[in-house]
């Protein structure tokens, strides 16, 4: 074990809590660069004949480059075992930026590297779910694995051991662009990934993205393009509540929010999750009816929703990461419905979204809005 590791870890020792919970920031010094260090351990180490970057639970930040369009590549090696290992790019601070992981433990199947945007802190990849956010992957153990990603405007191909890209992402989420960039290693059981032969650069003449949308399963008709979000309060408001009072909106601030390209609502866009409970927000809509009817609302959420008409509740479910079985992923389309028995005149729909982690969600589709005109 070299000695910077040695003194990393003596240092964490005498001071008793994690190197990422100080003050000041604890810096590492790899590949040319000065890393913040916000993860449980991280330390220089000969591993594979190669001087690496040893990671674990956690996240490395080099703050002092401001990344646009250019290339990020890396060699990375581990084990077969449960981990989320890759890079983040465009971050505006700790809680915003772009990412792409590979899942350790998933090797060659249809997940195996995984897109998503974090927005406010919270990872977003129940909701981008398709074939131009995930994919497979062959991963080489006890071997460098060659990993590299391009980025050009709001597209990016990620290549994995290949000269194609093994996925291309065809729309960047977030709204960042430029930031700084980092590396990730994460998962249960302690997994360590050993980085080297990082480098950052601009894009060479002629060098670009060069991958190509995968088709994407169409959102029903009738979707609903904007939602009212109100502001954060905790899930036990609503836990048990069959009918809303008058006064449950008071003191709610609102904000209008956009579906993202799927159909659906990224709420962690505009919401931050509360530090000690499970958060939630309400979701509304105003349908104005010519006269009694009942139309059918399609709709996807996470984690777990409760839908009031006109103050009662109609419809209640839990979509959340492993509660229905241990092989439940909790991602999120258009798989329910409810129908709607409007009155004539005014109606408000109200849809409580709960969130834990991993994407909070909501997506509505009214596709028959005949005799209907719908307010958010």
């Amino acid at each position: 074990m070299s000695g910077i590791r040695l003194f990393l870890i003596f240092l964490i020792l005498a001071l008793g809590v994690p190197a990422y919970a100080q003050d000041e920031p604890q810096l590492l010094s790899f590949a040319g660069h000065q890393w913040r260090i916000a993860a449980k351990s991280a330390a220089l180490e000969t591993h594979l004949g190669r001087e690496a970057l040893a990671l674990s639970g956690g996240r490395l930040w080099l703050d002092g480059i401001d990344f646009s369009d250019g290339v990020i590549e890396f060699d990375v090696a581990y084990a077969e075992m449960t981990g989320f290992i890759g890079p983040m790019w465009r971050a505006t601070d700790d809680d915003h930026f772009e990412e792409i992981y590979f899942r350790a433990h998933l090797n060659e199947k249809p997940d195996a590297v995984q897109y998503t945007p974090v927005e406010n802190g919270n990872s977003a990849w129940q909701i981008f779910s398709d074939e131009n956010a995930i994919g497979p992957l062959t991963q080489k153990f006890g071997d460098w694995n060659h990993v590299k990603l391009v980025v050009e405007g709001d597209k990016a191909d990620f290549y994995f051991n290949t000269e194609a890209p093994a996925l291309h992402v065809p729309d960047l989420k977030t709204s960042n662009t430029s930031g700084s960039i980092g590396l990730r290693t994460s998962g249960r059981g302690g997994i360590v990934a050993y980085f080297s032969n990082f480098a950052v650069r601009p894009l060479r003449d002629g060098e670009g993205v060069v991958g190509e949308a995968k088709e994407a399963p169409a959102p029903p008709d009738g979707l609903i393009a904007r939602w009212a979000v109100s502001s954060v309060f905790p899930e036990s408001v609503v836990d048990q509540t069959l009918t809303l009072p008058k006064n449950a909106t008071d003191g709610l601030d609102w904000a209008p929010l956009d579906i993202e390209t799927n159909g659906i609502a990224n709420i962690s866009k505009i919401a931050e999750q509360l530090p000690e409970s499970d958060s939630t927000v309400f979701i509304r809509a105003n349908i104005d009816a010519d006269k009694k009817v009942m139309k059918e609302l399609r709709f996807g959420y996470s984690d777990r929703v409760r839908i009031y008409l006109n103050g009662k509740r109609v419809y209640a479910g839990d979509a959340g990461w492993t509660v229905r079985d241990y092989r439940f992923l909790g991602t999120v389309g258009f798989f329910d419905s409810v129908g709607l028995d409007l009155r004539k005149g005014d109606n408000e729909l109200l849809v409580a979204i709960s969130e834990t982690f991993g994407g909070w969600a909501w997506a509505g589709a009214i596709e028959d809005q005949s005799g209907i005109e719908i307010e958010n």
